[in-house]
């Protein structure tokens, strides 16, 4: 399991950081060459947050479905996979911006808004990733 959720790991970034970059890129009008910096820009910031928060969240959704039916553990997991996205913009604010997030939500929103996205965003991807490799082993273990 440890090697599948390292190649989601791998895969699954890379998925999303390119997705996030190309948005912020032709969203802005910039020139294609801008895509890498804004990757590489993002990827400093998403990867270490990827490997401390939602691989975690990975393990833990695994843990917490393995007794389900295929069909429920797959919806499950999205579940649990979103539910952690969107809850990360606000553990976030309780540890770097308390006093912003509890009394001034509209300014924090304003601040934290696109994090929000790109971390559900994320968790999507990651989610997508790790069931098509499971999904791809499932099929490789039956041939």
């Amino acid at each position: 399991m440890l090697k599948r959720k390292l190649l989601t790991l791998f895969l699954g970034s890379l998925v999303s950081i390119s997705l996030i970059a190309s948005w912020f890129v032709f969203a802005d009008g910039e020139e294609l060459i801008a895509f890498f910096g804004m990757a590489l820009t993002i990827g400093l910031v998403a990867i270490p947050a990827i490997v401390l928060y939602g691989i975690p969240v990975s393990f833990l959704s695994d843990k917490i479905t393995k007794s389900f039916s295929n069909y429920q553990r797959i919806g499950w997991s999205l579940v649990i996979h979103v539910f952690f996205g969107i809850s990360f913009v606000f553990i976030a604010g309780l540890l770097f911006e308390t006093k912003m997030l509890l009394t001034d939500f509209s300014r924090f929103w304003q601040y934290y808004e696109f994090i929000f996205i790109a971390s559900v965003f994320t968790a999507i991807c990651f989610w997508i990733v790790d069931q098509g490799i499971k999904y791809c082993r499932l099929i490789k273990n039956t041939n």
